[in-house]
């Protein structure tokens, strides 16, 4: 099989990566031939193409299938791609990370294209604007719009500040940032020049949409957004890994050979930090860098981004978590880093890696999420080079992942007291796919900070659904208390003993509890099936008639027994359920008193 792949994004390249993986023959093509490329499988190739051109490059190298991974604002080639797919009949999927949702505001306001904001931003008459299009847009907003003071924020590259002042764009009107930098200073901006509007492209979390729109909302600024062109219709499109291997089955019959390992957050930051402090000290740009691992090991990657300026140097890499379900495959994870005074090694925030609130996880209150291991790791490789070249002087380290803020909300983080960000983790450096070890350590992380924080009754739950419930029946307890086992019980159980804690509540839905009563304390699907003759069992063994024993003998669910057997506490099935999943959970814990709730899919405790 071979695919062309159109990148010269960071999706782009996590894409080669996935492929690379899938030991999957597949061509690179960009644009231009900036930025790093190395892949195992994959073939780079330069040079923009049309519909024809595309089409006789897949003729000629027999390809099965094309990947649309380009800048979402290329519409040119978006819509190249899926004419020349239809010339040639072949199939073609998209693949982009997930949209910043639209706000019905009257302080967002969307335009089809950049003159329309403009005709906008000139019949209000504003005195004061904040562009934050990019630097391509810079040269035609200062054009046409003549009577108003604009400033405009770009990015920290020599070839955007000479565009800004080939233009005659005032200096101190060019605010020179970072893509990893947040909005704080844009925010002091908005209110010491008093901005009255601001423009910018629906360019999506990685280009802080999310960020520029809270702030509108919040100072009512008005906010005149870019929208993203209308794209092609594609086969599919796709976001993750798993989702293009699924694709690739169904469409091509693909079967995965054995699964993929990766390397963790941790890994990551200290690859792009090492990196960055080499940049410092004045050695060429490299494409690559390595480190030697926990484990004693060593992993070498690709570098995404590497910057030298005056006074900062930053690396980054784009993390492969092999076919581990990670929340952070496929993203740019980087460090910046920067001399200090102080004669150490310090963690500053960087844009998306959370900050600590709460006790108990081994980091300094108010400091970045980056965890011990990484923070050794990082500090043993920054420390080896600057005894190299006989340095003693301190540094800061501030590690970033652009999307990492958005991420955060959907991890544990909020729970452990870790506001804005991600957690940048690992142990050994590597991930070991569907590996127990990341789950375990959080629900460690969880319990200790629990405990530490006072409380002695703790609440288990398989996730969010049956975790609501059962905030309703214990409404006096506090978010700390209550943890998510997700399949994982017998780890829960086990992690729970010597804790400190003093009593364990455990909520589980019908569909779990079937499989931990027939003695499964992993009841990952993966693992375990709906056990038909046992439940059967169970019914005879409470003298239910024999059609009601056939019925359960046919469910698909687990959920249907609900509909056959009354769920209440003195209802012989539910509570023969009950007994035996408490049997099977009391040989695990030991430490402390354990309650087991049974719980329904419409919410009813037993």
């Amino acid at each position: 099989m071979k695919i062309l792949l159109f990148g010269g994004t960071t999706e782009g390249k996590a894409t080669s990566n996935w492929l690379d993986d899938l030991e999957i023959s597949h061509f690179y093509s960009t644009k231009t031939s900036s930025g790093n490329y190395e892949s195992r499988f994959g073939q780079r190739i330069c040079g923009a193409m049309n519909v024809e051109e595309i089409c006789t490059f897949c003729l000629e190298n027999e390809i099965d299938l094309l990947i649309d991974a380009a800048h979402p604002f290329a519409e040119v080639l978006h819509h190249s791609i899926a004419d020349a797919a239809n010339q040639s009949g072949l199939p073609v999927v998209r693949v982009e990370r997930d949209a910043v949702l639209r706000i019905d505001s009257k302080w967002i306001r969307y335009h089809h294209s950049l003159v329309s904001v403009l005709t906008d931003l000139q019949s209000q008459k504003y005195a004061k604007i904040l562009s934050m299009v990019g630097v391509k847009a810079l040269p035609v907003i200062h054009k046409i719009v003549l009577n108003a003071n604009i400033w405009y924020r770009i990015l920290d590259f020599p070839s955007s500040l000479e565009i800004a002042q080939k233009a005659g764009v005032e200096m101190e009107k060019v605010i020179v940032s970072d893509a990893f930098d947040g909005m704080e200073s844009i925010e002091n901006l908005l209110v010491d020049e008093g901005i009255e509007a601001m423009i910018t492209k629906e360019s999506g979390y990685s280009g802080l949409l999310d960020q520029k729109m809270d702030l509108a909302v919040k100072h009512q600024i008005p906010l005149y957004v870019i929208a993203r062109p209308d794209l092609p219709n594609y086969d599919e499109t796709i976001s993750n890994r798993e989702r293009l291997q699924k694709y690739l089955k169904n469409r091509f019959g693909l079967e995965r050979k054995e699964l993929a390992h990766g390397f963790t957050s941790g890994t990551c930051a200290a690859i792009a930090a090492k990196a960055a402090l080499k940049l410092l000290l004045g050695e060429e740009l490299q494409l690559k860098e390595r480190i030697a691992l926990p484990d004693g090991g060593i992993c070498e990657m690709q570098l995404h981004q590497n910057r030298f300026m005056e006074d900062f140097a930053l690396c980054s890499v784009v993390k492969n978590s092999g076919d581990d379900p990670d929340i952070t495959d496929g993203m740019e994870i980087g460090a910046c880093l920067r001399w200090n005074d102080a004669n150490c090694i310090r963690f500053v925030k960087g844009e998306g890696v959370g900050t600590v609130t709460l006790n108990g996880l081994g980091i300094p209150l108010g400091e970045p999420a980056v965890n011990p291991v990484p923070r050794k790791m990082i500090a043993f490789e920054l420390e080896q080079i600057l005894e190299e070249y006989d340095i003693n002087r301190g540094i800061d380290v501030s590690v970033f992942v652009p999307v990492g803020k958005k991420l955060g909300a959907k991890t544990f983080n909020p729970k452990l007291g870790i506001v804005d960000g991600i957690s940048i983790i690992g142990t050994t450096g590597r991930i070991k796919p569907y590996s127990l070890e990341a789950y375990v350590q959080t629900i460690q992380k969880q319990l200790n900070l629990a405990v530490l924080n006072g409380n002695k009754h703790i609440v288990v739950n398989s996730g969010g659904r049956s975790e609501r419930y059962l905030k309703e029946k214990f409404p006096d307890l506090g978010d700390l208390a209550f943890l998510q086992y997700g399949n994982f019980i017998g780890e829960m159980l086990q992690t729970i003993n010597a804790s400190g804690a003093e009593k364990v509540s455990m909520g589980i839905m019908t569909g779990k509890a079937v499989k931990l009563a027939a003695g499964h304390l992993d009841t990952h699907s993966s693992k375990v099936v709906l056990d038909h003759n046992f439940l059967m069992g169970l019914a005879r063994d409470c003298s239910y008639s024999e059609e009601i024993i056939q019925q359960i003998g046919e469910i698909k669910m687990a959920r249907e027994l609900e509909e056959l057997v009354p769920f209440m506490g003195d209802e012989p099935f539910f509570k023969a359920v009950k007994f035996k999943c408490e049997k099977v959970c009391k040989q695990v814990i030991t430490d402390c008193s354990f309650e087991l709730l049974l719980i329904s899919n419409n919410g009813v405790i037993i």
